[in-house]
């Protein structure tokens, strides 16, 4: 009687700890510099023209489509590196070197992408705007 719970029980886990892997949540680190969002809710404070509220919102729609690309796929490299690595056989280190090199050159280019974005802005922006924008940015960092 005592193994057959036992063994209910070890199924029952089995069964919990497999949901809970399918459901689990692979957040990306906070980009090095986050300072778009701050720049037209803040429009009037930071005294943005319109030619300079022109120029931030096409720096917008050109980085935001790669930006939640590069999430996407960085998502996705990182579930299948857990269920490589969750997995009750042994990872092939072939498959994992490879898992490893996809995820570095996305991260590298998620940070690359939140600098373009900072040059940017920076080339826009006055020098107090520009600090004003980083002394928002900061305060929520």
């Amino acid at each position: 009687m005592l193994s057959k719970l036992k063994f209910v029980v070890l199924v029952m886990l089995s069964v919990w700890s497999l949901s809970a892997q399918a459901d689990r949540s692979f957040n990306l680190a906070t980009p090095v510099v986050i300072l778009m969002p701050y720049v037209l809710p803040n429009a009037e404070l930071l005294e943005i023209t319109p030619d300079q509220a022109q120029k931030v919102r096409e720096i917008s729609s050109n980085v935001n489509p790669e930006r939640e690309d590069n999430e996407l796929y960085s998502k996705e490299l990182r579930k299948e590196l857990w269920e490589l690595l969750s997995s009750s056989k042994e990872p092939e280190q072939d498959d994992l070197k490879e898992l490893i090199q996809l995820i570095s050159k996305a991260e590298q280019r998620r940070v690359a992408m939140s600098v373009e974005c900072a040059t940017q802005l920076r080339a826009i922006l006055t020098p107090s705007q520009w600090d004003l924008l980083v002394g928002l940015a900061a305060d929520v960092q």
